[in-house]
């Protein structure tokens, strides 16, 4: 069987990885960029990424670089503590966090042999057909064209192979939230702060000793980007506690502060004839839940799966996408409420917010990734 990978970033390597691990060879990547990027700054891989990373053969090198917590604080703007979600519990598997690059670097090392063409992109695809899952031949933008049984469209919330497959009226949505991501030298922060403010929200997360990946969000801000990004973040976050003026004083040392929307991607159908969409191309979310890279590996794992348990590649699919789709979308759902959280400005609702928070936190926070857990993927 001959199968096409759009895409090496998480989602793409990740069914490189699993394809391979079934026995699949004829596979190939193609990955627009002119070789490896680690986009992104940390990664939160909370405890429903242990079981996909084992499977996958990776989680003993993740755990050799990624920081371990057995804590989460929740505390407002001027880091006062609104309660603290215990993780330390045997029933809980080990959540952890670690620098995007360091996790791309593990993936790589694990692809092997796995051929990946650089500064290659699918300019058009052809199905001889679509209701039989027959094959595809794609011409790519370098003038070159192929035939293959199955592709798959790893290229991330603005897919490209989306694109072609869907049109273009298929497209993320925005929240109205803006964020910016970034490392920063810190250290003595064994626990992850996430701490609410007014329309804004701010997240320090270790990922080792002496480092930590910061994730700053503000809500309705208008054009943003419009502005420097150091700036503008010193001016919005001036009135937070506890790490954040040291962090805001190495902001323009730190660098690079990656700014963007956040952006859900909702789609109903994940194929169309041979053609499937995986990882963000699929289901995009927001980073609430912290499950885009681990939902981009069980997605990896299952298709894999099914694609050695089924007949054809028609029902291997459909069975891909019945175990899928309504999970992602669970996780779509939960992290856009947990969102909410961030949008609140009224002075009375941030006091019934923190409140409320106190009270019920740790318990709705956990039935948000129990299921995860103990729900097989």
């Amino acid at each position: 069987m001959r199968i096409l990978i759009a895409g090496g970033g998480i989602a793409g390597l990740s069914m490189a990885i699993a394809l391979k691990q079934k026995g699949f060879g004829g596979v190939d990547v193609v990955e627009k960029a002119d070789g490896w990027r680690s986009e992104g700054a940390g990664l939160h891989l909370p405890g429903n990424a242990v079981l996909p990373m084992e499977k996958l053969g990776i989680l003993d090198d993740v755990q050799k670089r990624a920081f371990d917590f057995q804590t989460i604080r929740y505390c407002d703007q001027k880091d006062n503590r609104i309660f603290d979600l215990d993780l330390s519990g045997d029933s809980w598997p080990k959540f952890q966090a670690l620098s995007r690059k360091d996790f791309h670097e593990i993936l790589i090392a694990k692809l092997g042999d796995t051929p990946v063409h650089f500064g290659k992109e699918i300019k058009s695809l052809t199905q001889q057909d679509e209701s039989e899952c027959g094959p595809v031949t794609v011409n790519f933008e370098d003038g070159s064209d192929g035939e293959y049984d199955l592709v798959i469209a790893a290229d991330g919330i603005h897919s490209s192979l989306r694109t072609l497959l869907f049109g273009t009226a298929l497209k993320p949505v925005s929240t109205g939230i803006s964020c910016w991501r970034w490392t920063t030298e810190i250290s003595g922060r064994d626990k992850p702060h996430f701490m609410l403010g007014r329309g804004k929200i701010l997240l320090v997360m270790p990922i080792s000793a002496d480092k930590a990946y910061v994730f700053a969000s503000l809500t309705d801000n208008g054009n943003p980007f419009a502005e420097d990004p150091a700036s503008l973040i010193k001016r919005e976050f001036a009135d937070f506690g506890g790490p954040v003026p040291k962090i805001l004083t190495r902001l323009e040392e730190d660098g690079p502060i990656l700014a963007g929307d956040l952006l859900q991607m909702i789609v109903s159908d994940w194929s169309k004839g041979a053609c499937v969409l995986t990882g963000d191309a699929a289901h995009g979310t927001l980073p609430t839940m912290a499950q885009g890279a681990t939902m981009a590996m069980e997605d990896a794992l299952v298709l894999a799966e099914e694609l050695e348990r089924q007949a054809t590649v028609a029902k291997a699919i459909e069975a891909y996408k019945a175990r899928r789709i309504s999970r992602a979308h669970w996780v779509q759902q939960q992290s856009l409420k947990r969102m909410g959280l961030a949008r609140i400005k009224s002075q009375p609702l941030l006091a019934l917010r923190h409140l409320l928070m106190k009270a019920f936190g740790p318990k709705i926070l956990a039935s948000g990734w129990r299921p995860l857990i103990d729900q097989s993927f």
